[in-house]
């Protein structure tokens, strides 16, 4: 059984992280997740903060799912994402 560790900071805003729709982390924090073996996962979010400031998402396991973004927020003052991975 595999882990997702995961980190996120988000600078003027708040920021949800999901897991097959499910709430796993919220703003700046950091965790781990136990993840089944062989399934199918989308991992989601959405970011609501000053246009300008940043936020950023780190996955750095398992390996099948290891993902790194830093991104501002744009005008509109939101943003979002998603990518799928396999257990």
């Amino acid at each position: 059984m595999a882990k997702l560790t995961a980190s996120a900071f988000v600078g003027n805003g708040s920021l949800w992280l999901y897991l097959d729709n499910e709430l796993i982390m919220q703003n700046s924090d950091t965790g781990a997740i136990e993840l089944d073996d062989d399934v199918d996962y989308i991992l989601h979010w959405f970011v609501k903060g000053v246009p300008g400031s940043s936020y950023s998402i780190t996955i750095s396991s398992p390996r099948e799912a290891q993902y790194q973004l830093t991104q501002g927020i744009g005008k509109g003052g939101k943003d979002f994402g998603s990518f799928r991975f396999k257990s």
